[in-house]
C-alpha cells in the first residue's frame, strides 16, 4: 500500500509525526506538507504566487516535502509532480483540534484529504478534537485501522472520510460510530488585536453556539467518547430541497433592461 500523508498544522507538527508512526508499517509512506501553521485556509490554493518544495523535509524519509503553500497545494504538487508513484491512500492529520461541525468548511486538514478525492485518491482525514491533548496514541490507532478497512473495503469515488477522536486515552474511548455532520459553530470569534491598532484576531476555542445536537452527528458522539467517523462528498448540490424551488418561474423569458 502507498500512503500519502498531510496535515495543515505544518511539517514539523507532532500529530503528523505521529500519524506516520502509526502507518508506516502498512506500506510505502510519502509526506508532503506545508513549512508553517496552516489551519482554517480551507481548500484555498496559491494561485497568483508561486511557492517552494524542499526535500527531503525528515531525515531517513526520502519522499517527504517542505510546501510553501496550503495543505491543497501539498497534495496535489505530491502527486502531479513530485512522487514517482500514485499514492492508494491520502491521509491528512492527526490535527490538534476538531473538525466537526461547521468547521470541516474552514478546514486545511479536510480539504486536503478532499484534494486527494479529486485527484481520484480515496482519503481520509483525522483529527484530535482539542488543542492542548497532546497524546496521539488513540488518533493514530483508529487512524491505521480505518486505513487498513480502506484497503481491504474500498470507497465509493468521491467519497471521503472524516474521524475525530475525543481526547481521551484509548481505553476510555467507548468505539467507533457512523456519524454526520453536526452544526456546531464558533460565535463572537472576532476580536480587536490587543496591541495593533486596527486589526483584528481570531480568537481559538471561543465561545460556541448553544445548539441542540442530533444525538448521531458526529459533534455529539464525539462528546459521548466515541470516534466519529463521517463519510463526506464533493457534491455540495442540495437535491433534498429541489421540491422547495419547483414553483419558481424558471421557464419565464425576463428580460434584460
Amino acid at each position: 500500500m502507498k500512503i500519502l500523508l498531510t496535515n495543515d498544522d505544518g511539517i514539523d507538527a507532532p500529530g503528523l509525526k505521529a500519524l506516520y508512526q502509526a502507518v508506516h508499517a502498512l506500506g510505502e509512506v510519502a509526506v508532503s506538507a506545508p513549512d508553517r501553521q496552516a489551519s482554517a485556509t480551507g481548500h484555498s490554493i496559491s494561485l497568483n504566487t508561486p511557492f517552494k518544495v524542499l526535500s527531503p523535509a525528515w531525515p531517513g524519509v526520502p519522499y517527504s516535502y517542505r510546501v510553501s503553500s496550503t495543505p491543497a497545494d501539498c497534495v496535489r504538487t505530491a502527486v502531479l509532480k513530485l512522487l514517482p508513484w500514485k499514492p492508494d491512500l491520502v491521509i491528512s492529520g492527526i490535527n490538534q483540534g476538531a473538525n466537526y461541525g461547521s468547521l470541516i468548511l474552514y478546514s486545511g486538514t479536510v480539504a486536503a484529504s478532499a484534494e486527494g478525492v479529486l485527484l481520484g485518491i480515496p482519503a481520509m482525514a483525522v483529527s484530535l478534537a482539542s488543542h492542548t491533548y497532546k497524546d496521539f496514541t488513540a488518533s493514530g490507532f483508529f487512524a491505521r485501522k480505518v486505513a487498513e478497512w480502506i484497503r481491504e473495503k474500498g470507497m465509493a469515488k468521491g467519497v471521503f472520510l472524516n474521524l475525530n477522536v475525543p481526547p481521551l486515552e484509548a481505553g476510555a474511548i467507548k468505539g467507533m460510530a457512523l456519524t454526520h455532520q453536526g452544526q456546531f459553530r464558533h460565535v463572537d470569534d472576532l476580536e480587536p488585536h490587543a496591541l495593533l491598532e486596527d486589526h483584528f484576531s481570531y480568537v481559538l476555542n471561543s465561545p460556541s453556539e448553544p445548539l441542540m445536537e442530533h444525538p448521531e452527528s458526529d459533534v455529539a458522539k464525539v462528546k459521548e467518547g466515541y470516534v466519529s467517523v463521517t463519510p463526506l462528498h464533493l457534491d455540495l448540490t442540495a437535491k433534498q430541497h429541489f421540491a422547495q424551488f419547483f414553483d419558481w418561474p424558471w421557464e419565464e423569458s425576463l428580460e434584460i433592461k
